[in-house]
């Protein structure tokens, strides 16, 4: 949780990036030394997204266990985990593991996931019913609450291990439709869109905010976190490679990606500006993803703008 006023970086480790660049192989062993590289760089948590065939990846809660063990501060987290796509016992129980290993530092980020094709496809898959995924994850994660919180439950009949954290991992829920915002502001601990827009991210906040103030809650135990996506260096470049990331990860123009996800690239300068905008906004926490074959140099890149934008 952030103090007032200030704000958290997250590094999304490039799960998907291993299986779309040279040499294609997604290894996870991969995610994992960069994840102990974000934590000595000073990052306060790291993120892996979530798909079968549609963007071919590593599992989320299979690299973030690997992570748990070899990491000893950083929070680590689902940007965003399909949880309707699920059993929720099972999740309860991978997440109540993952919580345990890390001693507490897991975010179950989630999402219904978003509309298309190949999504669906996933869902045929497991036999998940996509036209049902946003109300299915509402029931997944109340269940897998009930089963973190074992209220009344004979200790030989609770689920183990038992979650580090009391009543089980944070919840931060990813989407800025009119039931997201509503649903995030009703049941979850964080609010984690994908915000194309700094000015409407700071408006849709307010309305989260003002449906847990609604439901009874603390508006601002809702952390406010944002996933957006970068590319830092000379502005012709940049651009370039963010166009090329848009078109391999989503098959789609970077005009048609930037409609309904934070995309900027540019100079350092450029970048720390528009990251700014967000923070300015009222984001808490801001999980970067980084558009390019070229992690490492990035991440150079991105290091040192980061003292700047914490104060």
């Amino acid at each position: 949780m952030t103090s007032p006023g200030s704000v958290t970086f997250g590094l999304l480790l490039p799960s998907r990036e291993l299986a779309m660049y040279p040499p294609h192989d997604g290894d996870p062993r991969r995610l994992v030394e960069w994840a102990v590289r974000a934590e000595e760089l000073g990052f306060d948590a790291v993120w892996v997204g979530d798909s079968l065939l549609a963007k071919p990846r590593a599992e989320p809660l299979s690299v973030l266990a690997g992570v748990a063990a070899v990491t000893e501060r950083i929070d680590l987290g689902t940007a965003v985990l399909l949880a309707s796509m699920r059993n929720a016992t099972q999740l309860a129980q991978q997440a109540a593991t993952v919580d345990a290993l890390s001693g507490g530092r897991l975010i179950l980020g989630v999402g219904a996931g978003p509309p298309g094709e190949e999504v669906n496809a996933d869902f045929d898959l497991v036999g998940a019913d996509f036209d049902r995924r946003g109300t299915r994850m509402v029931e997944v994660v109340h269940r897998a609450r009930e089963l973190w919180r074992a209220e009344g439950t004979p200790t030989q009949q609770r689920l183990q291990p038992v979650c580090a954290t009391e009543g089980g991992p944070r919840l931060w829920l990813g989407g800025s439709g009119p039931r997201g915002l509503k649903r995030a502001g009703q049941h979850f601990d964080g609010w984690f869109p994908t915000a194309p827009v700094a000015e409407t991210f700071g408006e849709q906040l307010a309305t989260v905010r003002g449906h847990a103030a609604d439901a009874g809650r603390d508006p601002a135990s809702i952390t406010a976190a944002a996933y957006l996506t970068v590319n830092i260096g000379e502005p012709e470049t940049a651009a370039a490679e963010v166009a090329e990331h848009s078109k391999l990860y989503y098959g789609v123009e970077i005009e048609v990606l930037r409609r309904v996800m934070g995309t900027h690239s540019g100079s350092p300068a450029e970048v720390a500006a528009w990251l700014q905008s967000y923070i300015d906004a009222g984001c808490e926490h801001i999980c970067i993803r980084l558009a390019s074959p070229d992690v490492d140099a990035q991440l150079d890149r991105l290091v040192e703008m980061l003292p700047e934008l914490r104060r």
